[in-house]
C-alpha cells in the first residue's frame, strides 16, 4: 500500500461534483484540506488519476494525485487530518 495525495481545482462552480465526492468515499480518502485528500492504496498514481478524472466537469478542471513518503509523515502537522493517519 501506498500513500497518495490527491488535490484539485474544481473550476466550474455550478456543475455536480457530487459523484467525485463519491468516488473519494469509495477509496477511504481522507480529507487533509479543502480539496487536498490523501489515499492508501495499493493501486498506482494512474489508475487513481484516471478513476477520479472521470467525475470532473472538463479539462479546465485540473487533478493532481502524486505519490506521498509516509515516512516523513510526521512532518504533516498543519492539516485536518494528518498524514500519518491516512
Amino acid at each position: 500500500m501506498s500513500v497518495y495525495i490527491v488535490s484539485y481545482d474544481l473550476r466550474k462552480p455550478d456543475f455536480d461534483y457530487q459523484p467525485l465526492y463519491d468516488a473519494l468515499a469509495v477509496l477511504k480518502a481522507k480529507r487533509i484540506q479543502k480539496s487536498v485528500w490523501g489515499v492508501n492504496s495499493s493501486s498506482t498514481p494512474k489508475i487513481i488519476f484516471e478513476y477520479l478524472w472521470q467525475h470532473l466537469h472538463s479539462t479546465h478542471d485540473r487533478l493532481f494525485v502524486i505519490p506521498f513518503d509516509s515516512d516523513e509523515a510526521y512532518k504533516a502537522i498543519n492539516s485536518v487530518n494528518k498524514l500519518k493517519d491516512i
